[in-house]
């Protein structure tokens, strides 16, 4: 029985691979001997528009190689082109990961003062940018490697460690205050795509990942109050379990499943410590201002 992942020579490819958390998947896969495609949007020293172009090299440290390719996962052909020359350089693509993302928190309605920061304040044009990214992007980057599955010569079961990794987030389960647009993409993608997907893929996993605060304290403090292992996890944690999913040695008979890398997350903390007073009512916060 091998003991080894088995991902020598599969040929990887994942999207939003210029993401901290995509990074790190690619890393990851590239150490195990893979040969890995990076298709980002911020890819742009690889233009698409050109197929004649090389697609840029990445160094890094392992066995397999690393290529570069622009694309855009919510159009339809950016990807496409992405996609084409990454099978032109790498042959047909075994595992995808459709990690690509978008959360646009950093908004100015996202900025709590004078009352705004819910979903009253967000823009129908950024709500419809959101799903285009996250849901759209990710049913056209599945059904772009299930066409390539069904094109390639012979069938599936000849190309290696055949799988599709959607990418999640646990604001699809727990919902996440001030991002509905996030929240409900993640939802659907987790939810309803996942289960259409299973029924037509040969492997289909989905995992939700634990969000990344962009404060580090805070981030500390909403791990300790909502999981069981009371810290955050890293994103190396979040590739080596991509990884094991990837592998036909260590998963070909889970399908269709989510698995939560969520340090046992039970939860969201909705409200900071600072923000509590202004949930008071005027004669409450008096009285404590005075106390």
């Amino acid at each position: 029985m091998p003991l080894s992942l088995g991902l020598e020579d599969t040929h990887v490819l994942i999207t939003g691979g210029a993401g901290l958390i995509g990074s790190a998947v690619v890393r990851a896969f590239a150490q195990e001997g893979a040969h890995v495609s990076s298709v980002d949007i911020a890819h742009d020293d690889a233009p698409s528009d050109d197929e004649d172009d090389e697609p840029a090299e990445t160094d890094y440290s392992g066995p397999g190689t690393l290529h570069e390719y622009h694309g855009d996962v919510a159009d339809e052909a950016s990807l496409a082109r992405a996609w084409r020359r990454a099978v032109a350089e790498n042959g047909p693509v075994g595992c995808c990961v459709a990690l690509a993302g978008l959360d646009l928190s950093v908004l100015p309605h996202h900025d709590e003062e004078e009352g705004r920061g819910g979903v009253a304040d967000v823009s129908v044009e950024q709500f419809r940018r959101t799903l285009d990214v996250n849901v759209v992007g990710t049913f056209l980057t599945a059904r772009q490697w299930l066409r390539g599955i069904r094109d390639a010569e012979g069938s599936w079961e000849y190309l290696e460690n055949a799988c599709l990794v959607l990418v999640g987030s646990e604001s699809g389960w727990f919902g996440e205050r001030g991002h509905p647009d996030y929240a409900a993409a993640k939802s659907a993608v987790q939810g309803g795509l996942l289960k259409s997907l299973a029924a037509d893929a040969p492997r289909v996993y989905g995992k939700a990942r634990q969000e990344c605060a962009e404060n580090p304290e805070q981030l500390w403090l909403d791990a300790q109050a909502t999981t069981g292992l009371g810290k955050p996890v890293p994103v190396d944690a979040v590739a080596r379990s991509i990884l094991f999913l990837a592998s036909d040695n260590f998963s070909s008979h889970v399908h269709g499943q989510v698995l939560n890398v969520d340090s046992g997350k039970q939860g969201k903390v909705l409200w900071p410590k600072e923000d509590i007073v202004d949930l008071r009512s005027p004669s409450q916060s008096q009285t404590s201002e005075e106390d």
